[in-house]
This record gives C-alpha cells, sequence and structure tokens, in this order.
C-alpha cells in the first residue's frame, strides 16, 4: 500500500513540474531576429526623430543629430502587428572640428514599440515608454513579459551610443568624442 501512495505522490510532483516548466517555456522572450532585423530602422528612425530635445542645438553647433543604440529584448506577435520589446540609449551628437561632441542624452530606457508590416517594411504604430519613479518597476512588468521584464530590471543595456557616433556621421572609426558637459 506505501508503494501506491509513493506512485501518486511522484506522479503528481511529475505534473507540477511538468507544468511549471511548460509555464516558463511559454513566458521565455523571444526576438524573432528577422523580425527585429526589419523592424528596428524604421524603429531608430521613430526614436532619434520623436519626442527628445537636446541642448546643443541651442549652443549654435550645424548638423545636431540624435544616435541610438538598442538592445531587443523580445518580439511578442500582436495580431497582425508585432511588439517590440528593447532597452535604448541615445545621445545628442554633433560636429565640431575635427571630432564629435556629445550633449543630452539617456541610458537604458525600457519601452515596447508596436509595428506592422507593410508592403514597403514596418511601420511604428506606436511607443510606450516605462514610467519614471515609484512607477518604473510596475510599468516594465506591465510592458514586458516575466522573463522579458525580468532581464530589463537587470540590466540589459545597449551598447554605448558613441561607439556608433562616428559612423552615424560617416566618419572614420576613432574620430574623438568628447562631452559637452
Amino acid at each position: 500500500m506505501g508503494n501506491v501512495k509513493r506512485w501518486h505522490v511522484l506522479a503528481g510532483v511529475g505534473v507540477v513540474v511538468a507544468a511549471a516548466g511548460w509555464w516558463i517555456v511559454d513566458e521565455m522572450p523571444t526576438v524573432d531576429d528577422a523580425v527585429a532585423r526589419e523592424a528596428l530602422p524604421p524603429i531608430d528612425e521613430h526614436l532619434r526623430a520623436n519626442g527628445w530635445s537636446g541642448r546643443l542645438a541651442g549652443l549654435g553647433l550645424a548638423d545636431v543629430r540624435w544616435v541610438c543604440t538598442q538592445k531587443v529584448i523580445e518580439t511578442r506577435p500582436d495580431g497582425e502587428r508585432v511588439k517590440i520589446g528593447l532597452v535604448a540609449s541615445c545621445d545628442e551628437v554633433a560636429k565640431e572640428g575635427n571630432g564629435l561632441v556629445t550633449g543630452s542624452g539617456f541610458r537604458r530606457q525600457p519601452m515596447v514599440y508596436r509595428v506592422e508590416r507593410t508592403p514597403d517594411g514596418y511601420r511604428v504604430l506606436d511607443r510606450q515608454l516605462a514610467m519614471d519613479g515609484a512607477g518604473h518597476s510596475p510599468s516594465i512588468k506591465a510592458m514586458f513579459s516575466w522573463v522579458g521584464a525580468r532581464r530589463v530590471l537587470d540590466g540589459a543595456s545597449p551598447d554605448d551610443p558613441k561607439s556608433v557616433s562616428a559612423a552615424a556621421f560617416g566618419l572614420p572609426e576613432d574620430t574623438p568624442v568628447r562631452d559637452s558637459r
């Protein structure tokens, strides 16, 4: 009789472990590399063009641009559209003499873009930013999958925008980049 009870307990434990494993795998964020590769250019353009005001243009520097890097955390189907959860870092950059100078910027801003496929590629529909202050962690948990939120909160970070600033201006990789601050 003791062996029968153990068998039921072991079977029950097995079911719980299998269900937990399925739930964890189901919640694992994935990145569809093809979607990310096609959607990042319009996302980058949207990111650089919308909602950021800097200080270099006010200093009279010409050809001021926002240079951004992103780390895609997850891509999630949303009906006919796709949600792309990412972390972005951006610098305001301008040419100065033989080098570049950075002004305003931000680091590790979590955001979710909703995009849709068009005949010409992906088009940005909207963007949701994580809240500041006390709402930061809860907003990230609401925006991303459970594991995606953990990755963001644990410090997932894109490359430093300075690493691609020279290329954004068509300059050699060893072009000096200094802070204006």
